[in-house]
């Protein structure tokens, strides 16, 4: 019941996200504003929760998952019976804001349990529901809008919400009382917090400057990053421990990885649903539709994906996922007002098996990495690797979109970019697929000892 209950709560970051990417039109048209800014909705719960995941993570690390989930989930109810509500799209942002700090505390709480209770299979049910969710959303979505406008995808998630608070206060057991040594405050590390998320708010600027540059973004981003490197390395108590992270062989690999997978996903996940409605002329229920297959393969890759990790091991089946979301996303470089249903619906199987597969492989992979001391931290990292790779993709939607609202979206310029993303996160999972071969062989050899 406890894991059923962290399960509710860690479904509502990805249910969130991909039920909005539907929604964007309509929310677009009501408020009457432009698709590069209507993203903002999306690009604020990204960048919230990347900040928050390690975060909270810190915190469950500390303290303990149970009170810090059920806050958590309360604030997002709050937040999320709020956003209903609005009229404006400034408060619709603020609400969403909001809504992603209370959602940020499910993952590292469930990553917490799970660890406590050491049993790896759990991963495999998390990534599912996940997935699950990531798939209904789109659907869910785009029904909700059709049906009761797009205030609907807010409200359904005071049930889950309110339920998972319900069984997870009743059943997870007690937090750990662990002295606080300087206070909360102090190990949450506020400096190193901020210097990380204007580190990534740099990055957003970035995106959203291309194809020219964002001096702005290109400062932050080095000044802070570098700020943040040097002081996390220095910090009594950091809230990233930078040594044991890149000491923890592999992860920070993993991390990248993640990014860059996300990034290409993502883009196709929120530049499809624009150019549907906007140049094809679908309204947002048909949209979500047309996306469906994207999710609905992803669950079922998902669930097949232990069983083949099992047979191919895990290098294999992250480069055969890596191929395939090549192809996926190359394949959208020769889509057109011309391009029949069929050819979207089959693009979109092939896109939805390596989110399957390599989200479920690079989460293994980061829980095996992972210091144990450091489970929540890590598992919020790995969380918010997602969410950068996301919001980079929605900056980069928006930085393809069409300047007039009125003007038909076209997908090609932003698959090219893509393409070129996919195609690094191949190279660097084969890079890591060598990589863990030469340290297999290497401790073989150190078992052997000489002849």
């Amino acid at each position: 019941m406890a894991l059923a209950a962290l399960l509710g709560g860690t479904l509502l970051a990805p249910l969130n996200s991909s039920m909005v990417a539907v929604a964007l039109a309509p929310i677009q048209r009501d408020l009457g504003q432009p698709l590069a800014v209507t993203t903002w909705i999306v690009t604020v719960f990204y960048l919230t929760a990347c900040v928050c995941q390690p975060v909270l993570g810190r915190v469950a690390d500390r303290v303990g998952p149970r009170r810090l989930f059920a806050a958590g989930l309360m604030v997002a109810a709050v937040a999320s019976a709020a956003a209903a509500m609005v009229t404006s799209l400034p408060l619709l942002v603020l609400c969403r804001c909001v809504q992603a700090v209370g959602v940020s505390a499910a993952f590292p709480c469930a990553m917490v349990v799970i660890r406590r209770h050491g049993d790896v299979t759990r991963l495999s049910a998390v990534a599912t529901v996940n997935t699950t969710a990531g798939a209904v959303g789109p659907v869910l979505g785009g029904l909700l809008t059709s049906w009761a406008g797009w205030q609907a995808i807010f409200w359904v998630n005071l049930p889950v919400m309110l339920g998972a608070v319900v069984v997870a206060w009743r059943t997870i057991g007690p937090d750990e009382r662990r002295p606080a040594r300087g206070g909360l405050l102090r190990a949450i590390d506020p400096v190193g917090v901020a210097l990380f998320a204007v580190t990534v708010v740099g990055l957003l600027l970035l995106m959203l400057a291309v194809p020219g540059v964002s001096v702005p973004g290109a400062v932050a981003v080095i000044v802070a990053g570098t700020g943040f490197l040097w002081w996390e390395r220095r910090a009594a108590e950091p809230f990233v421990d930078v040594r044991a992270l890149a000491a923890a062989r592999g992860l920070v690999p993993v991390l990248g990885a993640f990014v860059l997978f996300n990034l290409a996903y993502y883009g196709a996940f929120y530049g499809l649903p624009p150019w549907l409605q906007t140049t094809l002329g679908y309204d947002a229920a048909h949209a979500g539709l047309l996306i469906m297959p994207i999710a609905a393969t992803s669950v079922v890759a998902t669930v097949l994906g232990g069983p083949v990790m099992r047979r191919l091991g895990v290098g294999r089946t992250l480069l055969g996922g890596g191929g395939l979301l090549l192809a996926g996303v190359a394949a959208i470089t020769t889509f057109g007002r011309a391009t029949p249903a069929w050819a979207i619906v089959l693009d979109g199987v092939v896109l939805g098996v390596p989110y399957g597969l390599c989200n479920l492989g690079l989460q293994r992979l980061m829980y095996e990495r992972a210091p144990a001391d450091m489970t929540g931290v890590v598992g919020g990292l790995f969380q918010s690797a997602r969410y950068v790779g996301a919001i980079l993709a929605v900056g980069l939607v928006g930085a393809f979109a069409p300047d007039n609202p009125g003007k038909p979206a076209d997908p090609r310029a932003l698959a090219v970019a893509m393409t070129a993303v996919a195609v690094a996160v191949i190279v660097m999972l084969a890079r890591d697929l060598r990589r863990s071969r030469n340290d297999e062989v290497a401790s073989l050899h150190r078992t052997a000892g000489p002849r």
